[in-house]
């Protein structure tokens, strides 16, 4: 009896360990799956507290890029992020080294205002490879790599400054009267982009005898000056110049300025800054009115879509996104000068 007892107590013993062992192990696994639980909110969170890097790259020294640096800076700034600016001035080499220096500095995101549509595709796909996030300001870049961009439309900033020349034209000209025009491109730079603004423009003259005397590159303001002062020598005549960009008017107006101006040459431009408002009140009479784009804007607003799909995972609500055309003329001194002081104030 004492035996079968002392049995029993034993087989009772092995069992009440064998339930605490298994209830050990239990409350391991379900220690061990809240705290998995619990570190999903931090992972989640986790986005925000790490070092946000973003590169943003510029084409050239000249104010436009200047004022939408500072935007890049200025929105990084606010969001409390780094920004790597670099300048390519033109340059598809030197293009592909900033890159690579943001690549290796850790930049999640990359916004570049390119060098040429196509060939920067190459280095914008790199990026995008690495698991960067590519966005591309001022310039559209040709490229599948690209998630996103912001610019101002290059058609509709021709078309602008084309329909306040046709209301020069019904003041100045007669509807059967041959006018001369001339055109100062950046075609080797941005063949579609030219293209486009200068399409903009003549597609508001068709009511006028337009001929077309010639067209240039001049993409850089010494260069434009070089090929106005060409095509002056060539023909005395020419009424009006169309110049696609700002280092266009530069080179352009001065030059007519420079040869004197026998014909009463007029000039109609797209882009603007401090120099050419100075153009537009001058007493030469010369240029009478440009589209300005806002840098500024497009820097503040492609920094903030990088930052928001970086932190978020959001891409922007529009794939390409437009910003406003600012119509600035001779007629309007005072919308010039409010202009100026806005960009003065984003130019600092």
């Amino acid at each position: 009896m004492k035996k079968r007892l002392a049995i029993i107590l034993t087989a009772v013993m092995i069992i009440s360990l064998m339930g605490c062992g298994s209830g050990g192990a239990e409350t391991g696994d379900t220690a061990e799956a809240e705290a998995k639980s619990e570190e999903s909110p931090d992972a989640k969170e986790s986005k925000t507290d790490e070092k946000i890097v973003i590169g943003a790259t510029g084409l050239q020294e000249d104010q436009f890029t200047q004022v939408m640096l500072n935007g890049y800076k200025d929105a990084a700034a606010e969001l409390g992020v780094e920004i790597i600016t670099a300048n390519s001035q033109h340059s598809s080499e030197t293009e592909t080294e900033q890159i690579h220096n943001m690549m290796e500095a850790g930049a999640q995101g990359i916004i570049i205002e390119c060098v040429n549509p196509d060939t920067s595709a190459a280095i914008a796909e790199e990026a995008e490879a690495a698991g960067i996030y590519v966005f591309a300001c001022a310039i559209g870049l040709n490229s599948e790599a690209v998630s996103a961009s912001c610019l101002n439309d290059c058609y509709d900033l021709g078309k602008s400054t084309g329909e306040y020349a046709a209301k020069y034209f019904a003041e100045n000209f007669d509807k059967d009267q041959e006018i001369n025009v001339a055109l100062i491109t950046y075609d080797g730079q941005d063949a579609t982009g030219s293209g486009d603004r200068i399409n903009g423009f003549l597609d508001q003259l068709k009511d006028y005898n337009i001929n077309i005397t010639g067209r240039q590159e001049g993409e850089v303001a010494d260069k434009a000056y070089n090929v106005t002062t060409d095509m002056l020598t060539a023909d005395s005549n020419i009424d009006v110049f169309f110049c696609a960009s700002e280092n266009g008017v530069v080179g352009c107006v001065n030059a007519i300025e420079a040869a004197g101006n026998p014909n009463n040459t007029v000039v109609f431009g797209v882009d603007c800054s401090e120099q050419l408002v100075e153009m537009m009140k001058s007493d030469t009479n010369i240029l009478q009115g440009v589209t300005a784009q806002d840098p500024y804007t497009l820097g503040t607003y492609a920094v903030n879509a990088v930052y928001d799909y970086i932190v978020n995972g959001k891409e922007p609500a529009e794939k390409e996104y437009h910003a406003e055309c600012i119509l600035l003329t001779r007629s309007d001194i005072g919308a010039c000068e409010t202009w100026l002081e806005n960009w003065n104030e984003h130019a600092k």
